[in-house]
């Protein structure tokens, strides 16, 4: 496996990685003791943060008469106050993407084939619910933790998600976001001093235009979206930019299914693991423009990555296969800039028979059946090798507990230490090892073992 084939960006070596899972089914269940299980299973595989989707049109019952007022008889946050309470008392931080507008929200003369929640949402609005929810979750609510991460939708690049994405031949969608980012950063900061928001949250695909994949399902790809959302021509030079969006942190998500982390998108402006650099490029060339606002840092994330596994599903890698690209991916994502990477599901659905395959989504590190699958552990202990030189080997590792750390070397069916060094719980480890010839590897620390992984010659 082609582990370093992809270029580090600068400063990747002071970054550390943090981890997660999104499974609103699970986490944000009604039942405490799934919710439970499944958190603590969160710990347990060392994920440090959890996505939860938040519907806005699913906690509103009627139009606010307050709307930036958390405590407004209107709203319904029961299943998100146990959610967040649960995880935080566990000691995960807690994402928030907010998508999915009600109807007092979105634009009139909704077309039948876009989904309710995704037609023309109303920027103003979508600023008044950010800051209800970020005064909620600001630790000074009604004994609520605090909730410092805050997405601004779900892939507004989808017209399942945010419609229109053209009228005519005019690009409409990353327009449309701009102003909900916007009003949405500015309601978040008003409702919590310190608090993140994440924009872009883009789908990895997209389709030519006119040409949708879905009938009346229209795709822009990402970065087609994004160098519109930041005023960027195709060869990331400025153009004319109205309104500069707000953010503090970037995310994508780089979503294979059941390609290779090592391959890339055939179209080169949809992103995948491999293409996450492009992200990169973008931000950096909006910020060279002045196009982002405020000024300093902002973060990367891939908020949403995921394999499908066979089985249960057909159009699926195996689990040894999506174990191993799970862990590389990680490190690939880390290397070309991202800060996070949250996995979709930690636990699979039931697989329905009766369903397309590829409609299907089983890309969990545990089977439905509670059984962990091999991704459990190559996402508990990330662990990967490339060759550097012909003599010389760099491992690439995510430590699952703090001690004596050994990369071990499997030489006539037995496993022996070829290096030591200290390691620190949830601290990433980059030691090199002079290694000739192609051999299988693994990390070791306490009782725990990484997955083996074959580094070639």
């Amino acid at each position: 496996m082609l582990a370093g084939s992809i270029a580090a960006v600068p400063g990747a070596g002071a970054r550390g990685l943090k981890t997660g899972f999104i499974d609103v089914p699970l986490f944000s269940s009604s039942d405490p003791s799934v919710r439970a299980t499944w958190l603590d299973h969160a710990v347990d595989s060392r994920a440090g943060l959890i996505r939860i989707n938040v519907s806005w049109r699913g906690v509103v019952v009627s139009k606010p008469v307050v709307p930036t007022n958390p405590g407004d008889p209107a709203y319904h946050f029961g299943a998100i106050d146990s959610a967040v309470k649960d995880a935080r008392a566990r000691g995960l931080d807690v994402m928030l993407t907010v998508y999915d507008a009600p109807d007092y929200a979105t634009g009139t003369n909704r077309p039948s084939n876009v989904q309710p929640g995704a037609w023309k949402p109303d920027p103003k609005a979508l600023g008044q619910f950010g800051q209800a929810l970020a005064k909620r979750y600001s630790g000074g609510f009604l004994g609520l933790p605090r909730v410092q991460y805050f997405e601004a939708w779900n892939e507004p690049n989808l017209s399942n998600y945010l419609a229109p994405q053209w009228e005519g031949k005019k690009t409409k969608g990353p327009d449309l976001y701009a102003h909900m980012l916007n009003s949405f950063y500015s309601g978040v900061h008003q409702g919590q001093r310190g608090a993140k928001v994440i924009g872009g949250a883009t789908a990895p695909f997209g389709d030519p235009r006119g040409h949708p994949l879905i009938k009346g399902q229209e795709r822009m790809r990402p970065l087609v979206f994004l160098r519109k959302l930041f005023c960027l021509k195709r060869n990331l030079k400025p153009s004319g930019c109205k309104s500069k969006p707000h953010l503090d942190v970037l995310s994508h998500h780089p979503v294979n299914i059941i390609n290779p982390p090592t391959r890339g998108a055939v179209n080169p402006d949809d992103v995948e693991v491999a293409d996450f650099h492009k992200i990169r490029q973008v931000l950096h060339a909006a910020k060279r423009a002045k196009h982002v606002r405020p000024g300093g840092n902002h973060p990367l994330w891939a908020s949403e990555i995921w394999w499908n596994t066979n089985p249960p599903n057909k159009v699926g890698v195996s689990p040894n296969k999506q174990a191993r690209w799970l862990e590389q991916a990680m490190y690939l994502l880390w290397k070309q800039g991202a800060s996070t990477v949250v996995n979709f599901e930690i636990r699979d659905n039931p697989f329905d028979s009766s369903q397309p395959a590829r409609a299907q989504v089983n890309s969990g590190v545990f089977f439905f059946s509670g059984k962990k699958k091999p991704s459990y552990r190559g996402f508990r202990f990330p662990f990967v090798t490339h060759r550097k030189s012909k003599h010389k080997v760099a491992a690439w590792g995510k430590a699952p507990q703090s001690g004596k750390l050994q990369i071990q070397v499997k030489k006539h069916g037995k496993w022996r230490t070829k290096k030591k060094l200290n390691v620190h719980e949830g601290r990433l480890f980059k030691p090199s090892l002079r290694l000739r010839g192609g051999t299988e590897l693994r990390a070791k620390v306490g009782h725990t073992k990484s997955l083996p992984w074959h580094q070639g010659g």
